[in-house]
C-alpha cells in the first residue's frame, strides 16, 4: 500500500519529513496510517478517558497537524515515532484534565435561569454546557476565582483579602481567566 510506510526499512530524514507534508497535505492513505499509529496509543486499557477516544484522536491530529504547520518535526526520528509521541503526551493530558475535572464539580455554581419559551430553555442549556465544558478545562486557579466571585458573591476587595493578593492583581487574574474561557468558548462554538 504505501511503501514509503514499512516499519522494516530504514528510511532517510528527508523521506520522513516528506511524509509528514504528505500527511499536511491530506493524502487519505498517509492519513489512514497516521490515524492507526494514533489509535495504537489512545486505545491502550492505561488510559482511562471519560472522554471518547474519537475527541483524543481528533485533539492529536490538531496538534500534529498545528506542529506540523510550523516545522517542529525535523526528520530526527521516524514520522510514526513522532505521531505516537504527539498521542501519548495528548493523553498524559487528557488524563490530567480529568482529574482536574473531578476536584471541580460545576453543579456547585448556580444553573442559568430559563424562560418559559422552549427556544430560549434550549439555548440556555447549550449555553450551560459549554459553560460547564470551558469550567471544567481552565485551570484550577481561575476555578476558585470564579466560585468566589459567581457562588459566594465576593468582590475583588474581598477576593484580595481572602488570597492575599492587592486588589488590582486580582481583577487582572479575573480578567486573564474570562480572556482565556473566551477563547475556549471561540474554539466550542
Amino acid at each position: 500500500m504505501l511503501a514509503i510506510i514499512d516499519k522494516f526499512k530504514q528510511s532517510s530524514p528527508e523521506q520522513e519529513i516528506e511524509l509528514a507534508n504528505r500527511y499536511v497535505a491530506g493524502q487519505r492513505d498517509v492519513y489512514r496510517q497516521v490515524d492507526n499509529w494514533i489509535n495504537q496509543v489512545t486505545r491502550l486499557s492505561i488510559w482511562h478517558f471519560v472522554e471518547e477516544t474519537e475527541d483524543t484522536n481528533s485533539i492529536v491530529h490538531l496538534k500534529l497537524f498545528s506542529s506540523l504547520k510550523a516545522a517542529k518535526f525535523r526528520g530526527e526520528s521516524t514520522f510514526r515515532t513522532y505521531v505516537q509521541r504527539v498521542a501519548r503526551y495528548t493523553c498524559i493530558d487528557q488524563v490530567r484534565s480529568q482529574r482536574v475535572q473531578r476536584d471541580a464539580d460545576p453543579e456547585d455554581l448556580p444553573a442559568p435561569i430559563g424562560s418559559e419559551a422552549p427556544d430560549i430553555i434550549h439555548e440556555r442549556s447549550v449555553e450551560y454546557q459549554i459553560f460547564q465544558k470551558i469550567f471544567r478545562s481552565i485551570d484550577p486557579e481561575c476555578q476558585k476565582l470564579w466560585r468566589m466571585v459567581f457562588s459566594e458573591s465576593l468582590n475583588y476587595k474581598e477576593i484580595g483579602g481572602k488570597l492575599g493578593l492587592p486588589e488590582g492583581t486580582v481583577k487582572r487574574k479575573v480578567h486573564e481567566c474570562k480572556k482565556t474561557a473566551m477563547e475556549m468558548k471561540e474554539k466550542l462554538i
